[in-house]
């Protein structure tokens, strides 16, 4: 029985650490937005001025128009973790990371939005 568990727990951490290295290089590279969704909405915000690069160090650049941060990043399992430079810590939802699109499901002081990039 206690052999069954650890084979079980053993086989359980092995996928769970294969899902983040996948997660983790599939997002390395430039990012642009196509389409940014507030509440099941189009939103007002122009999605074309977005742009993410996460570089294989853990170092990421975010852009949107004049504005830009930059800082450190983590990805585990779903999530994204990034740290801007002297703020705290933002996490974002992962709906889905491919080569050539990647989806943050979000939430802005209680409001569900939804920012879908395709690689450049």
């Amino acid at each position: 029985m206690k052999f069954n568990i650890f084979i079980y727990l053993l086989f359980t951490s092995l996928l769970v650490s294969c899902a983040d290295t996948k997660n983790n290089k599939l997002i390395i590279g430039n990012w642009e937005g196509s389409e940014w969704i507030v509440n099941g909405s189009p939103s007002n915000q122009n999605p074309k001025e977005t742009h993410f690069t996460f570089d294989d160090q853990g170092n990421y650049t975010f852009t949107y128009a004049d504005f830009v941060e930059k800082g450190t990043y983590n990805v585990e399992n779903e999530m994204l973790f990034t740290k801007p430079t002297d703020q705290q810590e933002i996490m974002v939802r992962i709906a889905k990371l491919s080569k050539d699109s990647l989806i943050f499901d979000m939430n802005r002081g209680g409001q569900p939005e939804t920012l879908i990039l395709i690689r450049k």
